[in-house]
């Protein structure tokens, strides 16, 4: 009451004062009443049009390391500059309006010059065409916008000393389609280059470094088919979120370890949000889900021993034209220490790009077979020791001779009649015994034993080592091969057949790594194991509670059921394949020079004849074990087209000079963990 009573006095002072606040708050209320009721419609057009944009962030891929943690595959950042364009609108607008500008001058220019054409003025109708319509002033702004981003991406170019030049149909599409991610200009920046950029280019409005992971193999082309490749993939994966505004570039394994452990190595993706306008430009960014990084995958492989076989196949009588295989195989557990084909290819390329003409050349040779695991070849002579120890549990005497006659037509060399069909022998004419026979890999000898005995035995002692089976590799380059079973014995079967068998020819198909196998089982007493690639698969994160998923060593598939007696017949044999002078193995011992090593081998060379039973190639083979005391290792060398099986003998050489170094490194290792235990 007493506000009320002073206002009533003649005080024209506070008069005044009361009219400034009642004007105040009336002309606030008025603006209230204006932002809430008349401009809601606006206001709520505006936050319709803002709105969220997912973005789905890939997970830092696993390793693949071999079993000593080399990583034979890994994840390094790379550096590209990209364009930020939401820091250029302001640039794209002002050469909009500039452009826009020009366009009307140039057009009443026109409508003048037609004025003092027609001596008039132009009606409304006429006018129509000299004014800027609304696809006029969008191709003028798509325009301006390209102008702006190809000069700055210019001005990149010509500052870290790249030509660089911008795609606009690519560079359109990203506008219309990801305005909120950044745009790429220059991928895998060199660090010349990145020195270059942060020197000179941060005056240049938009333009920054980004950097993402991705996967290199820094042994280029070693073990490249055993690790396998990536194609590209954004596909969510079980478990994640499925929906996504964006996705950043993802891949996935297509082949070899990449493919079959894809799921651990891949990881979980994280996603984030990007809030942006009504236009589309970015405002602000926020990560609502962490990317989970993929597991490491630890394997058999030794790369030492690996790069020693990859070596040894392009030191061969081919040189780089070698095509082959080269298995090492530890026989007491089944662990595979090498896996080698060749020709070979460099799993970057699927990710960085291929070189001009180098997919032709693996497309041409097909390198992207791996010959250890995914071709069938016939065993050739390699396949005696399995017909050999097959009649050695018949009861076949190894003692007991075979006289080879001459063929009339080669007098040095023997022959087997089996009806009209004469069967050539690359062994000389004379008497043989098991040794001798295996030694010289007789074909007479072995042909004579398998008939003797029937297919029967041969077929069973087989499929005991599962030949004609898969192993069920995870890497989707494997083939079963091909072995006859006792349907096909009871079907169309006749003396021929068995002949051909018994020397390795058809009906058998056989891989590198089941030979590997094969061997193995002879040498470690008669165990068959599944080969083991994968020794454990590690999480990145050693606080997680999770620690490493191990796949056990040493799995058996099944026992041979063989007398150790027989066995070690066989062992002397091969023995005498590469120490005896005439024995068709030898080259390992002249050529390798491998002390207080002994070697069991036996060479292999199958004929491949197309539908006219005509020689079109052959495949060669040295498989073996050492040492011939106590059986470590089973080398496994295979070439298509190799002179002879004896030519592929140096190089399982090689191999084992590797795997004698790989020992001493272990032994010198654990002298000095002894030593500095000691302490």
């Amino acid at each position: 009451m007493l506000i009320f009573d002073q206002l009533r006095k003649d005080d024209p002072q506070l008069r005044t004062v009361a009219l400034a606040v009642l004007a105040g708050l009336s002309l606030l209320l008025a603006g209230l009443w204006w932002v809430q009721v008349v401009g809601q419609n606006e206001y709520q057009a505006n936050l319709e049009t803002q709105s969220f944009r997912t973005v789905r962030l890939p997970a830092v891929r696993g390793k693949i390391m071999d079993r000593n943690g080399i990583p034979l595959a890994e994840n390094r950042p790379a550096y590209n500059v990209s364009l930020y364009l939401e820091e250029l609108r302001r640039p794209f607008e002002e050469a909009y309006a500039v452009a826009v500008t020009q366009a009307r001058a140039n057009l009443r220019a026109q409508a003048e010059q037609r004025e003092k054409v027609l001596r008039r003025s132009l009606n409304r109708e006429e006018r129509k065409a000299f004014v800027l319509g609304s696809k006029d002033k969008t191709e003028i702004r798509k325009q301006a916008r390209f102008t702006v981003a190809s000069n700055v991406v210019y001005q990149v170019g010509r500052q870290i000393q790249v030509p660089l030049t911008l795609d606009r149909t690519d560079f359109e599409r990203h506008y219309d389609t990801r305005l909120a991610l950044p745009y790429p200009v220059l991928k895998n920046l060199e660090p010349i280059q990145i020195a270059r950029f942060q020197e000179q280019s941060a005056s240049l409005p938009g333009v920054d470094i980004e950097i993402q992971s991705t996967r290199v193999y820094p042994y280029q082309s070693s073990a490249a088919h055993l690790l396998g490749a990536l194609s590209r993939d954004d596909r969510s994966l079980e478990g994640e979120e499925a929906f996504f505004s964006y996705r950043l570039p993802d891949y996935r394994g297509d082949l070899g370890i990449e493919f079959g452990f894809d799921r651990y190595l891949r990881g979980t993706a994280g996603a984030k949000s990007v809030l942006v306008n009504n236009i589309g430009y970015r405002q602000m960014e926020q990560v609502w889900s962490a990317v989970e990084p993929g597991s490491n995958v630890v394997l058999t492989v030794d790369l030492r021993v690996q790069q020693a076989a990859e070596r040894a196949l392009l030191e061969g009588p081919q040189g780089i034209h070698t095509r082959g295989a080269a298995v090492v195989m530890n026989v007491q557990n089944g662990d595979v220490l090498a896996l080698a084909s060749a020709p070979t290819l460099n799993p970057n390329h699927f990710i960085q790009g291929f070189p001009r003409g180098e997919w032709q050349r693996i497309t041409d040779t097909h390198a992207q077979k791996n010959r250890a695991t995914q071709e069938n070849y016939a065993p050739g002579s390699v396949f005696k020791t399995v017909v050999g120890l097959a009649a050695l549990e018949a009861g076949v005497s190894p003692h007991e001779n075979l006289t080879v006659p001459a063929n009339p037509n080669q007098p040095n060399k023997g022959y087997y009649q089996l009806g009209r069909r004469v069967i050539r022998d690359t062994a000389p004419p004379g008497s043989y015994d098991f040794k001798r026979a295996l030694k010289l890999s007789s074909n007479t000898y072995f042909i004579s034993r398998g008939l003797q005995i029937g297919p029967q035995a041969i077929v069973a002692l087989g499929h005991k080592l599962f030949l004609g089976e898969r192993f069920g590799l995870p890497t989707r380059q494997e083939t079963g091969g091909y072995f006859p079973d006792p349907d096909r014995l009871r079907a169309r079967w006749t003396d021929g057949n068995t002949a051909n068998l018994s020397i390795g020819q058809d009906p058998v198909l056989m891989t590198p790594l089941q030979v590997a196998v094969m061997i193995s089982a002879m040498a470690n007493g008669g165990t068959v194991f599944w080969p083991r690639l994968v020794a454990r698969i590690e999480p990145v994160d050693t606080l997680s509670g999770f620690g490493p998923l191990q796949y056990p060593s040493g799995l058996v598939r099944g026992v041979l059921g063989v007398k150790p007696r027989n066995l070690a017949i066989l062992h002397e044999a091969m023995l005498s394949d590469t120490e005896d002078p005439d024995g068709t193995g030898r080259s390992v011992r002249d050529r390798a020079a491998l002390p207080g090593l002994r070697i069991c081998g036996k060479t292999g060379t199958a004929q491949i004849m197309d539908e006219r039973n005509v020689k079109t190639g052959q495949t060669t083979w040295f498989a073996s074990f050492a040492p011939y005391e106590k059986p470590k290792y089973a080398v496994v060398v295979m070439v298509e087209d190799g002179p002879s099986g004896g030519a592929c003998a140096p190089l399982a050489g090689k191999i084992y000079q590797a795997l004698l170094e790989m020992e001493k490194s272990a032994e010198a290792q654990g002298a000095v963990a002894r030593l500095e235990g000691g302490r």
